[in-house]
């Protein structure tokens, strides 16, 4: 038996309380998006696994050369530190893990936090966060163990951790920055048909606006939500193809031109399932493709009816209207939001669906009725 090491039932006892930790970690893993979601579940099981006071999850910051906190247990705001000082900053720069049973006895220890803070380190445990290269990315420190110090198995459960944690993080930062790189594109490419008619500039992201209150106030999930505004925001898309005659005609349009207007909804259907949305993405296309049709199966491009169309498309129907008859057009002027909303209830139930103008109502006026 190792020094230090609890014999017996008690170390069976321990080892099957960090094997459940284990497990609920990676399973947490698999499913978290939110970096800052994962880090804190993995901060909360590691201190309850080992029998820290608290623990926090360091990033090296290469542009600062400093570490900051991501998770800090019992802090609520960020600490950083030299990337050079510290116990942390010495297994930042060694990769080594250092177990250190009093930190007033080791040169290393950096009193700074503690003062600034105070609270009081005794003994701590560091380990170093590596990216699926191997490189130090972060460090993961444990202080104060509750009854003693930390041991060579403590050590072992954090490394474990650490391993699992640095190459989720570098997953998720990298789905975070495709994600960015994504929401930046879908802005640009409404940007480039909104550049094309100035009087229509912002339509858009108004509807998006619109349409992520209405599913908002629907209750839906943050994941459709999403879903719901990226195809509000792209749901003109195919005007790309509309000639700017028709575009910017000041006068109402003829029987001609409505057709090659309305033409663009199957050509913004064609050029977003031309995209590879992920997989949480993959309705894009669908909602933005049925957003003209209507409820009593007089709408375009497929006539659909009722449930049939679905549920983002109806939503961005009525918020795609309401931004429209609120807005200042080249034939007439806006409408006040109580006749727009007024205009729109007129038709629930044949054009629009019951259920989403209740929402949009609910979104405006808080559910009062006051309009």
């Amino acid at each position: 038996m190792e020094p230090g090491r609890p014999g017996g039932r008690r170390d069976m006892d321990g080892d099957a309380g960090r094997l459940g930790s284990i497990f609920r970690i990676l399973k947490a893993m698999n499913r978290v998006r939110s970096l800052d979601a994962l880090l804190t579940l993995l901060a909360r099981e590691t201190s309850e696994s080992i029998g820290a006071e608290r623990s926090t999850v360091f990033i090296f910051d290469r542009a600062r050369n400093a570490l900051w906190s991501v998770v800090a247990e019992g802090l609520d705001r960020q600490i950083w530190l030299d990337a050079d000082r510290g116990l942390a900053g010495h297994v930042l720069r060694t990769g080594a893990t250092l177990i250190t049973p009093d930190v007033s006895l080791d040169l290393r220890f950096d009193s700074s936090v503690d003062r600034s803070t105070g609270f009081t380190t005794r003994n701590a445990l560091t380990v170093p966060i590596r990216d699926t290269r191997g490189e130090v990315t972060g460090v993961f420190q444990a202080v104060n163990k509750k009854g003693g110090v930390f041991t060579p198995g403590d050590a072992d459960f954090l490394e474990a951790v650490a391993a699992e944690a640095g190459v989720t993080i570098e997953n998720v930062s990298l789905y975070e920055k495709r994600r960015r790189m994504l929401e930046s594109l879908i802005q640009a490419l409404a940007y480039s048909i909104e550049a094309r008619d100035p009087m229509t500039a912002g339509h858009s992201g108004n509807v998006m606006k619109y349409a992520g209150g209405i599913s908002r106030a629907m209750g839906l999930s943050g994941a459709v939500v999403r879903e719901i505004e990226y195809a509000a925001l792209l749901h003109d898309y195919g005007k790309i193809g509309v000639p700017d005659a028709i575009l910017r005609k000041p006068d109402p349009l003829d029987a001609a031109e409505t057709e090659v207007m309305r033409s663009h909804v199957e050509q913004t259907g064609r050029i977003l399932n031309a995209i590879e949305f992920e997989e949480d993405l993959e309705s894009v296309a669908r909602f933005a493709l049925e957003h003209h049709e209507r409820m009593d199966g007089s709408g375009y491009p497929s006539g659909l009816p009722g449930d049939a169309i679905s549920l983002g498309g109806r939503i961005i129907a009525v918020a795609d209207v309401f931004e429209a008859l609120t807005a200042k057009r080249h034939y007439r002027d806006p409408m006040s939001v109580r006749d727009a909303l007024a205009s729109i209830r007129g038709e629930a139930g044949a054009a629009f669906d019951p259920a989403v103008v209740q929402a949009l109502e609910t979104y405006l006026y808080g559910g009062s009725g006051d309009s």
